[in-house]
């Protein structure tokens, strides 16, 4: 598992995501059947930049027959992805080329990105689910844009932070409401730093707990503008 989050806020959007890929398979011991898990890897890119303006973020299954997918992705964005190739075509390209590699992958994307419509460049977020064939745009679920934040993967920990919750006190469940983030008065500044919040937070979080350590790694935060190339505030390099 992964956590993708993307902030689309006035000034921009943020896709950022960690580095973690683990392994998992299944055992037989005196005949019952056990889930295994390791971290294999805190090297794997999961955030791209498509086309010097565009974002495309990928969690879930990390691998196709065996393979990582991040060679997948690269391989589908130099031979699918055109200069002429606008934001709101790509969801539809990543299902037709990641199903017909694999009908049943548990894979899903983000893609971000701006389009130039009636004058004015438009944020376009997408969610794009490989098995079931679906694209959601985030950031217009009815007639109007909206700004606000995504994300997808390991989110227990954010939906734990950020959400309404139940704790005992005494002999009864009293909830704690949650209190309303104002996506559209935050800076871009404030959508970098939310975004590497969320990410770091599960990490260290998962770091603590008795449990399979599913994020982790570098954090790759990529911004986009309007009308201007897109560029990484944090990325992993070879060295």
């Amino acid at each position: 598992m992964s956590l993708i989050v993307t902030l689309y806020v006035p000034e921009g959007i943020v896709l950022a995501g960690d580095s973690r890929l683990t392994l998992n398979w299944k055992s037989k011991i005196q005949g019952t059947d056990n889930l295994n898990s390791t971290n294999i890897s805190d090297t794997t890119n999961k955030v791209f930049l498509v086309n010097k303006k565009f974002g495309v973020g990928t969690f879930g299954a990390a691998d196709i027959n065996g393979v990582p997918i991040a060679g997948f992705i690269d391989r589908f964005l130099e031979s699918k992805i055109s200069d002429s190739t606008e934001v709101d075509e790509i969801p539809q390209l990543l299902i037709s080329h990641f199903s017909g590699l694999k009908s049943d992958l548990e894979t899903k994307f983000y893609v971000v990105g701006y389009k130039k419509e009636s004058g004015q460049s438009n944020q376009h977020i997408y969610f794009v689910d490989i098995r079931s064939q679906t694209i959601q745009r985030a950031n217009k679920p009815n007639t109007d844009l909206i700004f606000g934040a995504n994300w997808g993967g390991e989110v227990e920990v954010l939906s734990r932070l950020l959400n309404s919750v139940q704790v005992m006190q005494g002999t009864n469940w009293v909830t704690v409401d949650d209190t309303i983030i104002p996506w559209n008065f935050l800076t871009l500044q404030d959508a970098i730093d939310f975004a590497r919040y969320a990410v770091r937070t599960t990490s260290d979080t998962q770091r603590f707990q008795q449990r399979i350590k599913t994020v982790g790694g570098p954090i790759d935060v990529l911004v986009i503008k309007p009308g201007e190339e897109g560029s990484w505030v944090e990325r992993k390099e070879l060295h």
